[in-house]
């Protein structure tokens, strides 16, 4: 029998092409990856991981890396190691570009939701507005991924679209109503529950919710590739984020 599969590799494609075909390369990408200010946005993903990690000394994995909104950020952070994985080689490419040759840094296609790394070797895995376009099955894989990967206290921080929330659920039945006109990638609408089983089955010791739009106060901290004028006091992520965290060792 075979696995499922969403296919979304070439829904990805299908998407990718239609934005070249009508726009700069530069513009495409970061429509692609859902447009706004990149580096914004990546300072938002930076500031949820220091919610929940310290990023001092930290190996981190970023399923999903797109156009590198994190990364850029990272690259003047003192993290030991940090692992993009995208789908999209065209895409991922600016990620790489932003890594600036920085030998801390690799990159690895994504292939049956596996991620390119050891056991027990990385402090933190981020998958922003992936499971989103992923089965249910294939977010359980990647569950099971980022415990696997993950040392004893370490976190991973998947953010969703969840049916549940009153910002989310109007989204859906927009995007159902109008699903068959769209270029052919799965938007996913979840659960925090769901996620939650998922979770406590992977082996994380804990689960935590932020729901879509929670404003989170600031570090405080300036980044080389953003203005200081431009630092927020507060960010909110506009998807809920599901944070799991691996058992200490005894």
């Amino acid at each position: 029998m075979s696995s499922p599969s969403t296919d979304n590799l070439r829904g990805h494609r299908a998407k990718y092409e239609a934005l070249t075909a009508s726009h700069p390369p530069d513009v495409a990408a970061n429509e692609f990856v859902g447009g706004g200010d990149p580096i914004h946005t990546g300072y938002v993903e930076l500031e949820l991981v220091r919610r929940f990690k310290a990023i001092e000394g930290a190996a981190i994995v970023d399923i999903g890396c797109g156009i590198g909104r994190l990364t850029r950020h990272l690259r003047h952070e003192p993290i030991a190691s940090y692992l993009g994985i995208d789908i999209i080689p065209e895409i991922m490419q600016a990620a790489v570009d932003g890594a600036e040759g920085d030998e801390r840094f690799r990159f690895a296609i994504g292939e049956q939701c596996r991620i390119a790394q050891g056991d027990a070797t990385a402090d933190v895995v981020v998958a922003f507005s992936v499971i989103t376009h992923l089965l249910d099955e294939e977010c359980f894989e990647y569950f099971l991924e980022a415990r696997r990967v993950l040392r004893p206290g370490g976190v991973a921080l998947f953010s969703f679209l969840d049916f549940e929330s009153p910002i989310h659920r109007p989204m859906f039945f927009t995007h159902a109503r109008q699903h068959r006109l769209g270029h052919g990638d799965l938007l996913k609408f979840t659960t925090f529950g769901v996620l939650r089983e998922f979770a406590v089955e992977a082996g994380f010791s804990r689960v935590d919710h932020v729901p879509g739009g929670e404003a989170i106060k600031t570090s405080g901290r300036t980044s080389p590739v953003m203005a200081p004028e431009k630092i927020p006091q507060t960010v909110a992520l506009g998807q809920s984020l599901c944070v799991m965290t691996v058992p200490l060792a005894p």
